[in-house]
């Protein structure tokens, strides 16, 4: 008797969670500025099964002073993307947009300004 078995794991494995190029760009962007400036040194891209995070360093040997990451819902919300900017392990924006969780960042630099 032959036996059946399901191909559909081999062939669609899960996808890991990944910033796309245009969300890299939006993310560049506001860390070249700091660079420039000399504020951050350092930055780390790692991502895992169900979130892709960039981290921010202020030195090269020291704990990220920001991370910025993405997950991705489970279920009916799979599609829905949700964006994070995290500052010693406490959120301090979070939205379904990414430039409005990279807000944090632009109203940081309008405050500097005034």
């Amino acid at each position: 008797m032959a036996q059946f078995f399901s191909l559909y794991g081999q062939r669609y494995p899960g996808q890991n969670v990944t910033f796309n190029k245009h969300e890299l760009g939006q993310i560049l962007s506001v860390y070249g500025t700091r660079v420039s400036k000399g504020e951050w040194k350092d930055y780390a891209l790692d991502c895992t099964g169900d979130s892709a995070m960039f981290s921010i360093f202020r030195h090269s040997n020291e704990k990220p002073a920001f991370v910025v990451s993405k997950t991705v819902g489970r279920g009916h919300m799979k599609r829905q993307a949700r964006y994070s900017v995290m500052m010693e392990g406490k959120t301090v924006s979070h939205s379904n947009s990414l430039l409005e969780a990279l807000e944090v960042f632009y109203d940081k630099e309008r405050k500097k300004e005034r």
